[in-house]
């Protein structure tokens, strides 16, 4: 037992007193004491340790968590309880006594307080009786409590709860606004908020089944699928790698592609769970059961030298049982590992006939990847009936008999107003510092072969006629004798290019050194930049460390273009000499480019695009079609048919369609039986090599029996968790439920429903609750929409003084739910109202933003590691549901924002509020660059009045239209940035950089970077990130 405050003798004589006169007082008799809810807690923490359920640990012989023990005499002629007797009864005496060396709990535990010493001693006067843990309990049926005002129920959950309220004179609170009410379905079924059409289509309904068809019409979101999934994605420790020293990578994807299938398809949760546990041992599994089984195979793995296999293979399957006792019972069972549990009934024994169910898969410790199986998606059935659906369309147009003159000529009138925006420009001579060999090719563009030095610098001139040029393009091609099918001249495909400098003179001025002009540039903006090597650092006039214009040659196999606009327009004669110098002066060398095109435009920086139909096509499809020559004719025709004939765009989007079709999935790990069986035994102080009492499968004797006619197996053990009279599985599945759509369970310890953890605030609703859910099949949609429906959920989330002072924890639930989005939903909330979310469902994880080098200096395993490849396009702005999980370094984004490594299963997350949270909100590319997306949203709507784009963007970020003091406060905020911007064009181009996605050139610049500022702002609000 743990040690007692140490009480004078003058102090302690007065509390026997106490004890004695409450004894005989003729005033109203105390409330009747519970086992469970009173005296069970203060036993469990303060004595259980030494004298609980722990035979190996048991002090004195004595149970204190058994009544039959208590009242029987000890080896010294004591008796510990006494019903009716607390002075007589010995563990009064040794919990008040004055003597230190007999005093309960000894010195160096944990004191009991004067208050639970008085509530023991109240116990034992009241008979000291006992009760089951309710937790072991089997539920049964709940009666209905009634209550005073009964028009605020709208369902069975809000009696119970109203009736503890109006116990506690706690009145609950009104209705939240529809907003409000919107924005927390939306967020807490799908992630993700609601669009602007959404919540208006909501407001404009005033019937009574509105609210209720809302609430149907985000259940069937297929983003309800996703969001389900993260959570369980926790639960199930599932990463993109396989953790120890190495943590190399794995492909289990696939798996978690079943998981969002089922949860769209409201796979019953007694289904869900024998699929998981035991899908391969169902008679005639079908491989869609067999692949849900990869639950159990999310544990971490090791490939390291010079381990003991064994030795690892038994953590796989201590893991396996810890993580299904965790998710299924809500019990610590991992404390039996090495002993009797010291706080529950849960033998060693019986821990180990459990794990006997999970030792039998044919596996190694060292790279135990197998067994494994190569399984569809299920996701792919759809995606395939969409992709097969698309292509008999192509198809069908394909047969159709196609006349090319008639589409040429089609094609060119389309063409007669067209502005020649391009006009590429032929070198007159080039060359290279480093003895590269350059040569000229056909389409105007350079290729360098054969020397590859350490540093680079090309000096290409070329003439041209064109006036007023406003900017450059630089076209990086690749070629088939470059190395690694990129654009650069480094073996990965890679190039750097360091600095991008021009000079200009008229060709009528003699060649004089003097004449030539050297230009500046404003701006630049590529395709494709690498992080942390934007275009930008090309005319930033420096080299040091590196600084350049980099993109990605190792994973990106791809041309890139890039557009320099100069700061004022140039070359004001008809003919004038360009010399432009690439410099290539990275420090680890052979970063050239290796294959390149220059060319000209006088257009409007804001309006020029990276491609366009060369000038001579233009020119050409001007020319009347008799009057064309043979070559014209040639050359156009070749043109449109390489870049514009209608079959060839056909046939591409035929072959991607293919292609996508007859992709193949990797392989998943999933779980076997091995035959013969192998052997489990007890593990002397849980030690793989120190064997014991051999056992055969079994579950604890506090639960149930398995029934007569199960089988022998992990398909028997999860028939068993899902039988009706299990006490555990159903509360602590919807105990999660309620978890996390109020912030807190009706039990509030998740992980622990036994006697360490918290009593539920509500019993009854709570066992109402599982019992609904077992009777109605199992059905996780219901239940969820059962909760939404209650007017507990619909509840105002504000907290009067006099309430919030009497439950500041809300666990009474006078009031709604308020809480932190999850890191996920914060993320996927900035792309969602920025127009940035890419809504493609399942697929092989991505990788968004990251700092640079985080991988190699947390992570480096020379020949195992390698840099983050962080993903382009499409990629960058998928759902972080499919952020690349590694479970040594995981996204430092997601991880600031309270995500878990995934080591081990985690049964619930912490939810914290710190600077570096808001830090990382400001500044982070992912924001900054949804921030501007954002901007360009509300710059792009009908109205350019200020208050009404304010009015908008702010119902993006919050849900709500803002008060007058808001939009004021922000139109101050907005000038004050605008006002900036416009005297730092600097600032501008820095800001608006931010990120891979360009920013719209159809814009004004210094009002979107002002914009961009105002939805930073909006973006980091508490409001925007809490639901």
């Amino acid at each position: 037992m743990n040690n007692l405050i140490r009480f004078s003798a003058t102090s302690i004589a007065i509390l026997l007193l106490g004890i004695s006169a409450s004894t005989h007082a003729t005033e109203a008799p105390s409330e009747k004491l519970q086992y469970n809810r009173d005296i069970r807690p203060i036993l469990s923490h303060a004595c259980f340790t030494c004298h609980g359920p722990d035979a190996n640990a048991r002090e004195a012989e004595l149970r204190l968590d058994v009544r039959a023990d208590v009242l029987r005499e000890t080896e010294s002629g004591t008796l510990p309880v006494v019903p009716g007797k607390a002075t007589t009864s010995e563990l009064i005496k040794r919990i008040t006594t004055a003597d230190l060396s007999q005093r309960m709990p000894p010195e160096g535990h944990t004191a009991l307080t004067a208050e639970q010493i008085e509530t023991l001693t109240l116990w034992i006067n009241q008979g000291a009786e006992y009760q089951q843990h309710w937790a072991f309990i089997t539920p049964t049926k709940v009666e209905i409590p009634t209550v005073i005002n009964q028009s605020w129920t709208r369902n069975e959950i809000d009696n119970f709860v109203l009736a503890r309220l109006e116990k506690s004179n706690l009145q609950p609170n009104a209705q939240a606004d529809r907003e409000t009410l919107i924005r927390r379905v939306a967020f807490d079924l799908t992630g993700l908020p609601p669009t602007l059409e959404e919540v208006d289509t909501f407001l404009a309904n005033k019937q009574d089944n509105t609210y209720e068809t809302m609430v149907d019409h985000f259940l069937e979101s297929s983003a309800y699928g996703e969001h389900m999934a993260r959570y369980w994605l926790d639960l199930a420790r599932y990463a993109d790698t396989n953790g120890y020293q190495y943590d190399t990578e794995r492909t289990q994807w696939v798996w978690r592609d079943w998981v969002i299938h089922a949860y769209n398809s409201n796979m019953p949760f007694d289904q869900f769970t024998i699929e998981q546990i035991a899908g391969d041992l169902i008679p005639n599994s079908t491989p869609q059961q067999q692949l849900a089984t990869g639950f159990n195979r999310n544990h971490g793995i090791t490939i390291e030298g010079g381990i003991i296999s064994e030795e690892y293979r038994v953590e796989y399957v201590m893991d396996r049982v810890v993580t299904t006792g965790a998710v299924w019972l809500g019990m610590t069972v991992g404390c039996a590992r090495c002993h009797d549990h010291k706080y529950d009934p849960l033998s060693q024994t019986e821990f180990y006939q459990m794990l006997a169910y999970f030792n039998q898969v044919p596996e190694k410790g060292n790279s135990g990847f197998d067994p494994r199986a190569t399984i569809a998606s299920p996701l792919a059935a759809k995606q395939n009936q969409t992709l097969e659906a698309e292509m008999e369309i192509l198809r069908a147009e394909l047969t159709k008999p196609r006349d090319i003159p008639s589409d040429l000529e089609k094609w060119t009138r389309t063409l007669h107003d067209e502005k020649i925006q391009w006009h590429v420009l032929s070198p007159d001579s080039f060359k290279s510092s480093g003895e590269s060999t350059l040569t000229l090719l056909d389409d105007h563009s350079v290729l360098a072969s054969e020397v590859n030095p350490a540093k680079d610098t090309y000096e290409i001139t070329a003439t041209t006629m064109l006036q007023n040029i406003t900017s450059i393009r630089l076209e990086c091609l690749t070629h088939e004798s470059l190395p690694g099918g990129g654009p650069g001249r480094y073996s990965n495909s890679n190039f750097v290019l360091s600095e991008f400098e021009l000079r200009v003179k008229s060709s009528e001025e003699d060649a004089a050194e003097t004449q030539w002009q050297p230009i500046k540039f404003s701006s630049a903006r590529a395709q494709y930049n690498q992080n942390n090597y934007h275009v930008n650092n090309a005319i930033d006039g420096t080299t040091a460390d590196n600084n350049g214009w980099a993109v990605d040659g190792p994973t990106r196999k791809k041309p890139v273009s890039a557009i320099f606009a100069a700061k004022q327009a140039f070359a004001n004669k008809p003919a004038s000499q360009l010399q432009f110098r690439l410099r290539h002066e990275a420090t680890f060398g052979q970063h050239g480019i290796g294959r390149l095109r220059l060319s000209v435009t006088a257009a409007e920086p804001k309006s020029i695009q990276f491609e366009s139909i060369p000038a001579e096509i233009i020119t050409i499809a001007k020319i009347d079609t008799a009057k064309r020559s043979e070559v014209q004719t040639k050359t156009i025709t070749e043109y449109f048919l390489a870049n514009h004939n209608p079959q060839k765009s056909l046939q591409d989007k035929l072959v991607k369609l293919i292609a996508a079709k007859n992709s193949v999935f990797p392989p998943t790990m999933v779980m076997r039986d091995m035959s013969p069986t192998r052997k489990t035994f007890v593990l002397n102080r849980g030690q793989y090599n120190e064997p014991t009492t051999e056992v055969s499968v079994g579950v604890p004797n506090v639960f149930p029996a398995l029934p007569t006619d199960a089988t022998p197996n992990r398909l028997g053990f999860a028939q068993w968790l899902i039988q009706p009279d299990h006490p555990l599985t159903a509360r602590v599945a919807v105990n999660r439920y309620w978890q996390r759509l109020f912030g807190v369970g009706l039990v509030k310890t998740l992980e622990d429903f036994g006697t360490q953890g918290e009593l539920p605030s509500h019993p009854q609703l709570l066992d109402w609750l599982a019992l609904d859910f077992q009777a109605n099949g199992w059905d996780i949609k219901r239940t969820l929409k059962t909760i939404l429906l209650s007017a507990t959920y619909r509840q105002s989330a504000e907290a009067p003084p006099a309430a919030y002072q009497q439950d500041p924890d809300n666990r009474q639930l006078a009031r709604g739910p308020r809480m932190r989005l999850s890191a996920e939903e914060i993320r996927d909330n900035a792309l969602a109202i920025s127009n940035l979310l890419v809504k493609r469902i399942g697929g092989k994880s991505v990788y968004p933003y990251q700092p640079l080098g985080i991988w190699m200096e947390l992570n480096n395993r020379p020949g195992y590691s390698r840099k983050y490849p962080q993903a382009a396009g499409e990629d960058l702005y998928r759902r972080s549901l499919y952020t690349f999980w590694k479970r040594t370094v995981p996204s430092p984004m997601l991880k600031t924002l309270d995500a878990p490594e995934r080591e081990f299963c985690t049964i619930q997350r912490s939810r914290t509020n710190t600077p570096l949270q808001s830090l990382l909100l400001l500044n982070a590319p992912q924001f900054v660059e949804a921030a501007r997306h954002l901007a360009a949203r509300v710059m792009t709507q009908d109205t350019n009045e200020p208050r009404q784009q304010l009015s908008y963007v702010f119902r993006l970020a919050t849900g709500r239209t803002p008060t007058k003091h808001e939009s004021s406060v922000l139109q101050s905020v907005y000038r004050s940035q605008l006002a900036d911007f416009t005297k730092d064009t600097k600032a501008v181009d820095k800001l608006l950089a931010v990120g891979d996605s360009d920013a719209d050139a159809t814009l004004d610049r210094p009002t979107l970077a002002a914009w961009t500022m105002v939805c930073r702002m909006l973006l980091n609000l508490d409001e925007t990130i809490s639901k």
